[in-house]
């Protein structure tokens, strides 16, 4: 079984730079966020453990704090898996490259109430996958519309792009976090056109559209963008 978490970052018009924030210690480091696919809420108190893939080291252990965010910092640069646990469900995720001064985002995904094995290969995305859930404590009037900004053809969050989400006249506005992600809260049910641009010097502005989101009340809608960044 397969489970890709998609979760997005905005950065404001006109930003430009690496599409990686700095790691948050002297090597690299994996961060990200552990959720429940169906409800969305955070995972507090999972097992991460990270590992160099053919590489003779000592695995390092966190767990996830009450907004289910983790950080492992201090990795050589190279590849590594992650394993995470919580209720009985392990996750495993392969592939992962990590490089010098610069953190790695890798969200993990539980099924809680089914936990069969979810094993994802990071090397591999699901390019374009548009997922669903029924978020907790949300009002059945309104639906929310999130998701993680990327550079095409790989993992790497992109941080300062500007994402609109229009219905009809009305426009809705985000900037990607440090870790490429945006959300829209309190989205009116309909049929959204999502779209991202992002600054680049020498290049001017590059978007990308994606047509007929249908968004329900009640209901969150994960929208990843994938966008073309020139390499610096």
């Amino acid at each position: 079984m397969k489970l890709l978490a998609a979760l997005f970052v905005v950065v404001a018009a006109g930003a430009c730079g690496s599409v990686q924030h700095p790691a948050p210690s002297k090597g690299g480091a994996i961060t990200g966020v552990a959720r429940d696919h169906d409800s969305g809420d955070a995972v507090a108190k999972a097992t991460i453990v990270v590992r160099p893939e053919g590489v003779l080291m000592q695995a390092r252990t966190v767990t996830t704090d009450a907004k289910g965010h983790f950080t492992i910092g201090d990795l050589p640069a190279g590849p590594f898996s992650l394993s995470a646990s919580f209720a009985g469900q392990p996750v495993s995720v392969d592939h992962i490259n990590v490089e010098q001064g610069k953190s790695t985002v890798v969200d993990v995904t539980f099924t809680l109430g089914h936990p069969d094995p979810i094993s994802v290969d990071f090397g591999n995305p699901k390019e374009g996958a548009i997922d669903r859930y029924r978020p907790s404590h949300h009002s059945p009037a309104t639906g929310l519309i999130e998701g993680t900004v990327m550079e095409a053809g790989g993992r790497t969050r992109v941080p300062g792009a500007v994402v609109n989400a229009r219905k009809g006249i009305d426009t809705l506005t985000a900037v990607s976090d440090d870790e490429g992600r945006y959300r829209f809260d309190d989205v009116p049910p309909g049929t959204y056109e999502v779209s991202a641009y992002y600054s680049i010097a020498g290049r001017g502005q590059i978007e990308i559209r994606r047509s007929d989101i249908a968004v329900a009340g009640g209901e969150g809608v994960i929208v990843p963008i994938w966008i073309e960044v020139a390499k610096q």
